[in-house]
């Protein structure tokens, strides 16, 4: 009985305690003295009045929270607060524009904020000084393709960061509309150039319009003098891969900067996709990529361009159920080819959170709104669903597969369909 009472006590008093600490802790904690406010299409503020600087950080700490958001964060236009002390330590929040409120991990903090035109008119000094500090014209070393051959596959690895620098050198000398210069230098551009049309990546959260592209300029320099070690690692994760599992098709490895506005530390400064059969795209932190960050990213992304390839994937519409178990397939890759293979986003679920993120896959496993695809991805805490539960339960799924069925090949469950691959391995029967 005292079991059972102390197991309540847990999990009444898990909860609770997480939302004593969501509404209550500091999000921003500090003696700063100096507030940087970059605003899409406005320039840059400085604000050096610590009594401003006071009152904005008890703004935001003692702002409302609430648990979620209408929509995405990166369907908002997001601003830049970066707040420094004297010694040159730095905390950086995102501002979205339209509604005053600040965006914090698991929803925003509602605030009164508002930074008019006159702050920035105010600081064109400041604006022109940052922009002699970090405008001097960039000489990238490395901008053609690299063919590299493996195991009777073909693939090219191809640094795509001068549209970048041609999308801040026009927002720099024109003062033009951030969002609409981004779409023409950096998203149709690339789009036209691996599908053949322009409208891919308008909305889309790896192409949000950057706001500090003084970071975005330094990482792209960094990207540069660091890409030969960044191609070894590549080469590296591709010969692992293809020890296992190849394809027929050439396959392009575009590497893009990653944005400097977000901090995807525990992707381990590295975000991926795959865009097609033979398109795989990886967006770079330079100051925090790893060796094995990058090969395990290119196991995870290998299984998915051979999967399109192999499988029915490129000739039909993908609904749920499809989409959970291709991440799944691909982590499970992931870990035939390394051993230690332990990315943060496959972290098992608890029974709790299981039963939740099952319940929602049941119900919409057939819905072919991206919606509900984000829902699992970003995760939905007022739901119990964390994030990345897209990952962590395919995973599962893909562990009980194997575990029922060894005899099936890497080259045959590949190549399988999603509702034959939940069927045989008994997942959520009888649960």
């Amino acid at each position: 009985m005292k079991t059972l009472v102390s197991k309540i006590l847990i999990v009444v008093s898990v909860p609770l305690l997480f939302v004593l600490w969501f509404h209550h802790h500091k999000v921003i904690d500090g003696d700063y003295t100096k507030l940087t406010i970059k605003m899409p299409n406005e320039g840059v503020a400085v604000i050096d009045e610590k009594e401003r600087i006071e009152e904005i950080i008890n703004a935001i700490n003692q702002g409302p929270r609430n648990f979620g958001a209408e929509k995405p964060w990166y369907n908002h236009e997001l601003a830049s607060l970066i707040f420094e002390n004297e010694s040159g330590d730095s905390k950086a929040l995102h501002y979205i524009t339209e509604n005053q409120n600040i965006k914090i991990r698991f929803g925003e903090i509602e605030t009164d904020l508002v930074f008019g035109k006159e702050d920035f008119q105010e600081s064109e000094n400041v604006s022109a000084t940052v922009s002699e500090e970090v405008q001097e014209k960039v000489i990238l070393e490395h901008g053609t393709v690299e063919t590299y051959n493996i195991n009777g596959q073909t693939f090219e690895i191809i640094p795509y960061h001068q549209p970048y620098l041609d999308f801040m050198e026009e927002l720099e000398a024109t003062k033009g509309d951030r969002e609409k210069l981004f779409s023409a230098r950096v998203v149709k551009p690339f789009s036209k150039e691996i599908y053949g049309y322009e409208y891919y990546g308008e909305g889309d959260s790896f192409y949000i319009p950057p706001v500090n592209t003084d970071i975005l300029r330094e990482m792209i320099v960094q990207l540069d003098d660091q890409y030969e070690e960044i191609s070894s690692f590549i080469k590296e994760g591709l010969a692992d891969s293809t020890a296992l599992l190849t394809g027929s098709e050439k396959v392009r490895i575009y590497l893009q900067p990653h944005s400097p506005d977000f901090n995807y530390l525990e992707m381990g400064g590295v975000v991926a996709f795959a865009a097609d059969k033979d398109v795989m795209v990886l967006q770079i932190d330079p100051r925090k990529y790893t060796e094995r960050s990058i090969k395990q990213t290119i196991a995870h992304e290998f299984h998915h361009v051979v999967t399109m390839e192999v499988s029915d994937w490129s000739y039909r519409k993908q609904h749920l159920l499809d989409r959970v178990i291709m991440e799944g397939k691909a982590d499970t890759f992931g870990k035939l080819v390394y051993e230690d293979y332990d990315v943060a986003w496959i972290e098992p679920l608890n029974p709790e959170a299981t039963n939740k993120v099952w319940s929602f896959v049941t119900e919409n496993m057939d819905s072919y709104d991206m919606e509900t695809v984000t829902k699992l991805h970003m995760g939905r805490p007022s739901s119990g669903i964390p994030k990345w539960s897209n990952y962590r339960i395919g995973f599962r799924i893909m562990e009980d597969f194997l575990e029922g069925n060894p005899d099936v090949t890497l080259e045959e469950w590949t190549e399988m369909r999603a509702d034959e691959i939940l069927e045989l391995s008994g997942f959520g029967v009888g649960d």
